[in-house]
């Protein structure tokens, strides 16, 4: 088997290290289309593929009723009528246009921006000032404000975990109020105790499973495994 995986999970210090925060829209395609029908706000939807195939973006609501994405619609649509499910045709021009409005809002806050996808961005904040996780809130208020699209902020020292940090605050955004700075070590590696190893960026099903026969189930595992080890087993990236 041949496979990639990102290694950025690092707990060692050093004394200058690069910082990113990687803002991620929320559930992109319906946030997109909330912002122009308002009254969807809450209420379960899900956007359909090309030909209303199947779901590829699916709000919070429909998330917590066990749909997964890529689900097809007509299997979906017993489950809709019981629960009110709405379902969207996509509107890639709509959603191109917001991503291009949320990608001018966040260079406002730095020059150095790396556009990931149509939904993710990683912004470098090595060297800024001040406090970061007040930044990051800045960025995510503004976003908000200048385009009706919500955002999660995580940051840290490496992309990696910045991925990591961001998917914390999706999960709590109650608790984190959408944004999470773990570039504490004792911050960070309570989160990576807590977050299982599919959640870091580049892991699928199958090297999930494989990390599990070696008896890696979390983040923390992954962290403190052998690097050798690893890069025997499996084709890594750095």
């Amino acid at each position: 088997m041949r496979t990639q995986m990102h290694t950025q999970i690092n707990t060692s210090s050093s004394a200058v290290k690069p910082l990113f925060a990687l803002v991620d829209v929320n559930n992109f395609y319906v946030s997109c289309e909330r912002v122009f029908a308002p009254r969807l706000e809450a209420v379960p939807m899900v956007v359909l593929s090309n030909n209303d195939g199947c779901a590829v973006a699916r709000s919070a609501e429909v998330k917590a009723l066990g749909v997964k994405m890529g689900t097809p619609w007509f299997q979906i649509q017993d489950l809709a009528k019981r629960h009110g499910i709405q379902a969207y045709s996509s509107n890639y021009t709509l959603y191109g246009d917001m991503s291009n409005r949320v990608v001018q809002v966040l260079r406002k806050f730095t020059p150095n921006l790396e556009v990931y996808s149509i939904d993710e961005a990683f912004a470098d904040l090595t060297g800024m000032p001040g406090s970061l996780e007040r930044l990051g809130r800045e960025m995510r208020a503004r976003v908000l404000r200048c385009t009706g699209i919500p955002v999660g902020v995580g940051i840290a020292q490496t992309k990696t975990l910045a991925k990591l940090a961001n998917r914390a605050a999706k999960l709590w955004q109650r608790q984190t109020g959408g944004v999470v700075d773990i570039r504490k070590p004792e911050k960070r590696n309570r989160l990576l105790q807590v977050m299982d190893v599919s959640e870091v960026w580049g892991i699928g099903r199958q090297m999930t499973a494989h990390l599990a026969d070696m008896n890696i189930r979390t983040a923390w595992d992954l962290a403190q495994a052998d690097a050798w080890t690893l890069r025997s087993k499996f084709s890594v990236v750095e």
